[in-house]
């Protein structure tokens, strides 16, 4: 950098000296190497940021030969309705964003027979802030979106799923869940009902049986069906599955005595929700 040196005495001189062609071009000249160098800087800084996309699978692709493999950013699923906290009750995996909005838009949906007339979205606005609190029921609530997804798919999966695992991982959350709790609380009997509305679906009519059997000493020892909360919503859910799993493989209902809900059995319903 070439250096010029002016002789000043008073503010007024250095205001003069200012004005001059000479001391003009060479500020200016210094002015926009200063900058060049700024630019020059910015663009290298701009080279080692990562430039991620993903595919509509959720695949993660670089377009920056050298990005760093550690940094990943997680695709948004569900125009937002994944928790951004990812604040569930179990250890994440790549895929339970996916499955929480899948149970969301396509499982827990509004049934009449469940929200009563004046309501509506009770599966969303009741029913899964108590699967959100609970391991167990989470567990199971994750294997029937799987499931569900599962067979909806007409063609190799976008994400794989270990179906016999993650009913494995349910029973065993809910035996945890029996071990260490010393009252039955209601995501326990929710955890309960599901897996076997699951069994029902998917599963084995043994296992289903099974399952009844113990929701109705669940429900017993809570000091049966009309103690139990959510406001009437977890009663209503247990006769539910009860009555439309009794109706599709022509069972006797095990809560025969309480059949006050409303409707008719939906087996369709049933079977494309829960």
């Amino acid at each position: 950098m070439d250096f010029r040196f002016v002789n000043v005495k008073t503010p007024k001189d250095a205001l003069q000296l200012a004005k001059e062609p000479e001391i003009r071009s060479h500020v200016t000249r210094h002015q926009w190497k200063q900058f060049g160098r700024r630019d020059k800087r910015q663009h290298g800084r701009k080279r080692i940021l990562p430039s991620i996309t993903h595919d509509m699978n959720g695949a993660k692709h670089s377009a920056d030969l050298f990005t760093p493999e550690s940094i990943s950013i997680a695709p948004q699923i569900g125009g937002l309705r994944v928790d951004p906290f990812r604040s569930y009750p179990v250890s994440i995996r790549s895929w339970t964003p996916l499955l929480v909005d899948h149970y969301l838009i396509h499982m827990a949906v509004d049934i009449p027979e469940l929200d009563l007339p004046g309501n509506h979205g009770l599966l969303r606005t009741s029913w899964f802030p108590l699967v959100m609190s609970e391991p167990a029921l989470f567990s199971v609530i994750i294997l029937l979106a799987a499931s569900h997804y599962a067979s909806l798919q007409g063609g190799p999966s976008s994400i794989k799923l270990d179906l016999l695992n993650l009913r494995c991982e349910a029973l065993l959350s809910i035996k945890r869940s029996l071990d260490a709790q010393h009252i039955v609380h209601d995501a326990l009997i929710g955890a309960i009902a599901k897996m076997a509305s699951y069994e029902a679906m998917f599963g084995s009519l043994e296992n289903y049986d099974i399952h009844m059997q113990g929701l109705a000493r669940a429900v017993s020892l809570r000091g049966g069906l009309p103690s139990l909360g959510l406001n009437g919503l977890l009663h209503r859910m247990v006769l539910w599955i009860d009555r439309n799993a009794a109706f599709l493989h022509g069972l006797p209902m095990y809560f025969f005595a309480d059949t006050d809900l409303p409707g008719d059995p939906n087996p369709g319903h049933f079977l494309g929700s829960s």
